[in-house]
């Protein structure tokens, strides 16, 4: 049995369609293909993960709370994303567990051949270049040392500002996505690693430009990652980055389950942690469902 094969041949063909029919949004024959799944290899915790969505799909949300909650609790590791799911139905400000970083993981591994294709093409995706504008508007002519670019993926960031520094490392939690990028050859080094250890195992003072396009939308709480992000940066050292918003306070999950954050907060808490804001704006980075998703960029200089 594994992720993706349950070892039964037929309970995979059931699984398969459910996942056709959940795509479909077909709750009611999904609930009843993932239960019948189930019925040949009990606890397989794909298609309980499958069973979950599909009430969710039919607002049975008290059943699907449960059914989330006993996957956590037999999965800790949360590979399948049962903990963002959860904190979205309970409509609370997101738990640090929300997004285990085996789900963050696992979820680009997937999507690493077609990345590049589909948020360009398909989602509009410029993060990158609003980074790259903000920094023009900030930073003027200057050149950078270090490019460390938090969440690298494919390599999407160098591309936008290829004369702004003189080297780049990036850091990444998908393997299949820095496999994308070494592709590229726009890296001097590729760390497959969790951002805010990474920038911990570096020598403080190392780097004067932090940038993370898109990723602090999985990052929650962030306060460590600012954090490591000052220590790693050297005096007047610049750290830009967007973000997914929303108009309460906080942090929460969105619908996307993805983790969408108060602006005003993140630069209350910069400027705590020794920050001052550089910039500000209000922008959207990529499209969703064709509409522009909500989000900012935001740069600030270590002091």
């Amino acid at each position: 049995m594994t992720a993706t094969s349950s070892g039964d041949l037929i309970a995979d063909r059931r699984y398969l369609y459910a996942e056709d029919a959940l795509g479909d949004g077909d709750g009611i024959a999904a609930r009843d293909l993932y239960a019948q799944t189930l019925e040949r290899v009990p606890g397989w915790l794909p298609a309980r993960f499958g069973l979950a969505r599909a009430l969710v799909m039919l607002g049975e949300v008290q059943a699907a709370k449960t059914a989330f909650g006993d996957i956590i609790n037999d999965d800790p590791a949360d590979l399948h994303g049962a903990g963002a799911w959860l904190a979205r139905l309970m409509k609370l400000p997101a738990p640090e567990s929300a997004l285990s970083s085996a789900y963050i993981a696992r979820l680009f591994d997937d999507y690493a051949a077609r990345f590049d294709g589909h948020l360009v093409e398909a989602l509009a995706y410029r993060a990158p270049q609003l980074l790259a504008q903000a920094l023009d508007e900030v930073a003027g002519a200057r050149r950078f040392n270090t490019l460390y670019d938090l969440g690298c993926g494919t390599g999407l960031m160098p591309l936008a500002m290829p004369a702004r520094y003189t080297r780049a490392i990036g850091i990444d939690l998908s393997k299949a996505m820095l496999d994308q990028a070494a592709q590229k050859g726009l890296y001097d080094r590729l760390v497959c690693a969790d951002l805010t250890k990474a920038m911990l195992a570096e020598p403080a003072g190392s780097t004067d430009l932090v940038i993370a396009a898109d990723v602090f939308c999985y990052v929650n709480p962030l306060e460590s990652a600012l954090r490591a992000a000052h220590r790693l940066l050297e005096p007047l050292g610049i750290l830009a980055f967007t973000i997914q918003t929303h108009r309460g306070n906080g942090v929460i999950i969105g619908d996307d389950l993805r983790v969408h954050h108060a602006p005003d907060a993140i630069t209350d808490m910069a400027r705590a942690i020794g920050f001052a804001p550089l910039l500000l704006r209000h922008e959207s980075s990529r499209l969703d469902a064709g509409k522009p998703v909500a989000g900012a960029t935001l740069v600030f200089e270590r002091v």
